[in-house]
């Protein structure tokens, strides 16, 4: 599935529907729920990977949006592109996630609406973009919170930045998979904690190596 919003080009692919489809096979619910939590999940996806491709559309780094399993990911041409670009084009994607969440937050705090299913559509919003704002700002790449302490660290300390952004990645997956699983975060994204922390793993036997 592909279409265009914004300049952007946005490609979903056959992983991201089957990956929806084992995500909200755990929910329990009406039939109707379960359209909203899809829809909710998958707009939200996008949310944040539109924060990433305008930021990156405003740098003039073409940016095109990929939906697969385990989410999204925005593709652009960093190749002109500075340290601080790069850094703003990172951040601007949980900057969306938390605008998404706090607007929720508003039209529920406020009452605007009396509906149940908008209400249901509200709550699931600020429940799942939350959530995933959090698990997202965990310092340890690809998570946005380990590019972004990476390219502090780099800009700051050169290599030796770099060194460290791998150990506190390390160190924060080993503190975050047991307490969210502890706190029943969704397999899922303790699979993206986990996959992240097995490649900070490899990076770090590299660097051993060196």
């Amino acid at each position: 599935m592909r279409f265009k919003f914004l300049k952007i080009s946005v490609s979903i692919d056959l992983s991201y529907w089957i990956f929806l489809l084992l995500v909200i096979s755990r929910i329990d619910s009406h039939y109707i729920e379960i359209l909203l939590w899809s829809s909710v999940f998958t707009l939200s996806i996008l949310v944040h990977e539109y924060g990433h491709a305008l930021a990156a559309l405003f740098f003039d780094a073409a940016p095109n949006i990929v939906l697969q399993a385990f989410g999204g990911t925005t593709c652009f041409n960093a190749a002109h592109l500075t340290c601080k670009q790069k850094f703003l084009i990172t951040l601007a994607g949980p900057l969306f996630q938390g605008l998404l969440t706090l607007t929720a937050y508003l039209l529920l705090e406020f009452n605007i609406f009396n509906s149940y299913l908008l209400k249901y559509l509200l709550c699931i919003t600020m429940y799942l973009n939350s959530r995933w704002l959090l698990l997202n700002l965990i310092p340890i790449a690809p998570l946005d919170g380990g590019w972004l302490l990476r390219y502090i660290l780099e800009n700051f300390f050169g290599y030796k930045g770099y060194l460290a952004s791998i150990i506190i990645g390390l160190v924060a997956a080993a503190i975050a998979i047991p307490l969210l699983y502890l706190k029943g975060y969704h397999w899922f994204f303790i699979m993206q904690l986990f996959i992240a922390g097995w490649h900070y793993c490899k990076l770090w036997q590299q660097v051993r190596k060196w």
